[in-house]
């Protein structure tokens, strides 16, 4: 009996300390309603906008992010529409560029098809990257477009599962 009672005890002491060493997942629906589109997030994330520079060099758009971190993995949903008269492919690209530059991307991302409900074209950007302490990370940036609106989602470093990124990654629709 008393090792019955110890083994239950070291049990619950194992699930104990591995629930406290495993990241907390509370996924959450995202409404992106400037560019009607939906995402789903993994935690509570901070929201912030920014007037950022496209093409023209002259005028500015205002840029929409969420991010979160869980672990050491930061998720992230940022999303613009693109004024008249600027291409939206063309916006696109230099988002993505500034993007991986500033994730320190040195090598051209592996670059792979994205089915994303609603939107053409959609692409998934993978590399190995730097944060800005120098310590290495994955990369992983997807872009989509409906129109003149763009979304990114992109995940930096951590270690998420295949269940986790699929989660992320297979919810990102625009809304009919």
């Amino acid at each position: 009996m008393r090792n019955l009672a110890r083994r239950a005890l070291l049990l619950c002491g194992v699930v104990v300390a591995l629930v406290a060493c495993s990241p907390a997942y509370n996924w959450r629906t995202l409404n992106l309603d400037s560019v009607g589109a939906q995402a789903f997030m993994p935690c509570k994330p901070e929201y912030s906008t920014r007037d950022i520079p496209l093409l023209d060099g002259a005028s500015t758009v205002k840029l929409h992010m969420q991010a979160c971190d869980v672990g050491d993995a930061t998720f992230a949903v940022s999303w613009l529409n693109v004024p008249q008269g600027q291409a939206a492919p063309a916006a696109l690209e230099r988002w993505l560029a500034a993007s991986l530059a500033g994730a320190q991307v040195g090598d051209a991302p592996l670059v792979s098809d994205w089915s994303v409900k609603g939107a053409l074209p959609a692409k998934r950007y993978s590399a190995q990257g730097r944060r800005h302490d120098g310590q290495a990370i994955a990369v992983d940036i997807g872009m989509a477009q409906r129109g003149p609106s763009v979304v990114q989602l992109a995940i930096y470093g951590g270690k998420p599962t295949q269940r986790e990124r699929l989660e992320f990654w297979q919810n990102l629709a625009w809304q009919p």
